[in-house]
Parts: C-alpha cells; structure tokens; sequence
C-alpha cells in the first residue's frame, strides 16, 4: 500500500477552494476553473435554489450546512466560498459576516461569501457610488439595494433582466448584461456591478471597463479574488480588470 502521509494534493498545493453553489448553473465552478491561477484548486457541492425570491433563497439556505461540512469532511478544503450573492446578503449587511462566522464554527474551515467578496472589493476600490445591474427578480433587486446601502454604498440605480425562475439565469448571454451595463451607466457612479453568481459574464470585464472607463465589478471575479486573497495568494489576474491589482 502507497504511504501518501508526507504527500501533498496533486490538484491545489496552493490551495484548495471549497464552492458552495445554487443548482441552476455553473457559472462559478467554469469561471473559477478557467481563471484561477496554477496550483488552485475548485472543489464544488451544489444546493437547490427554489426560485428568485426571498422564500425560494431562504428555503435553499436550509442546505448550505450540509454542503459545506460535505466540503470539509470529505473534499478536504482550505477555504469555503458560500458563492450566492443573494443568499449571502439575504438578511441586510451584516447578514454575510453572520453566516461566515457560523460556517467557520460548524466546520472549522475559513469560510467567506460572496457578498463579503464584494463588500472587501467595493473598500479596496474606494467605490462610493455605483450601478447595479441584476438578473433579479423586483423583489430581490430591492434586498440587495438595503443590503449595499447598509455598508455605505449609495445605489444610483439597479435594473436588469427582472427573472423569477432561476433556472432561466444561465440562459442570460453576457452581451446582454453588458448592455444592461451601458443602458444604466452614468458618469456620477464609480464603479459598474453586475450581481450574481449564476451569469457567465467575467469575460466581459475589461471590455467594459475599457468602454465605461471605471471598475467593473461581479459577483465571480469578486469571490474568486476574495477566496485567492483569503488563502495568501496575491496573483495579478489582469483578464479580470483592475480589482485584481489589489
């Protein structure tokens, strides 16, 4: 029998980053995979997602405990990203450092998510003011707006594709949400975000930011840097725009 005690993982000798993601898409795990830098790894468990409301996000937070002692009892994780932005910011600002503590006592691993990634972006850029743009139905449009409000951000506006079903949030083209983008910016905001773990829109990044002439921000590209800057790793990742540079 191989002795594997002095031995190191194959896939993640700089770390080993534990996903937690709604069952809809794969947005988080493609993006994550695709961008992340030699020697990470992305280990993803899914939870279902019963819909674009408060009710369908509060009843799919009733499987995150599950998924993430999955991830640190038998895929042996560094880190734990809860990657949801709707669920992380579910309960108003203090709601994503609420549910981290909770996770890192349950498991004993270090835990963020995806809104704390955000909430550390929108500090590390000085952003103050800014434009949201969503798949979201109304009615979480309006949480994530008392949410960035309540840890100082001033929302000029949110808008975007107002879905209720989240099966049909992969389906969303990233042309789309870029347009979404032009359509509501303005020169007063300081930053672009386009909100929400379920779009494949990292691609799209510094094209945008080229074209706006300011940050552009996503819920991906903001936990895939928050989770790599958890774990120690300051790589320069420049596809995905300048929150990278910090």
């Amino acid at each position: 029998m191989l002795d594997t005690s002095g031995l190191g993982y194959v896939d993640g000798n700089r770390g080993r980053i534990g996903l937690i993601t709604p069952a809809p898409g794969s947005s988080t795990e493609w993006e994550f995979n695709h961008y992340k830098p030699e020697g990470v790894a992305v280990l993803t468990t899914r939870v279902p997602l019963f819909g674009i409301s408060y009710d369908g996000i509060a009843k799919m937070m009733t499987y995150v405990d599950q998924a993430a002692m999955m991830l640190a009892e038998s895929s042996v994780v560094d880190m734990i990203l809860f990657s949801c932005t709707a669920g992380s910011f579910l309960e108003g600002g203090n709601f994503d450092e609420e549910l981290t503590a909770h996770l890192e006592e349950l498991t004993g691993v270090r835990c963020t998510t995806t809104s704390s990634c955000i909430k550390q972006a929108v500090r590390a850029l000085n952003v103050k003011k800014l434009h949201v743009v969503t798949p979201y139905s109304a009615e979480i449009n309006q949480l994530e707006k008392r949410f960035l409000e309540e840890i100082g951000i001033e929302v000029l506006s949110i808008s975007g594709a107002l879905l209720t079903i989240s099966q049909n949030t992969p389906k969303v083209p990233a042309s789309v949400m870029a347009q979404y983008a032009r359509e509501a910016d303005t020169k007063e905001a300081d930053a672009m975000f386009i909100s929400c773990t379920g779009l494949h829109v990292d691609g799209i990044i510094c094209s945008l930011e080229e074209e706006l002439g300011k940050p552009v921000i996503t819920s991906n590209q903001c936990g895939l840097w928050g989770s790599l800057r958890l774990l120690g790793i300051q790589d320069n990742i420049p596809e995905l725009g300048g929150l990278f540079r910090f």
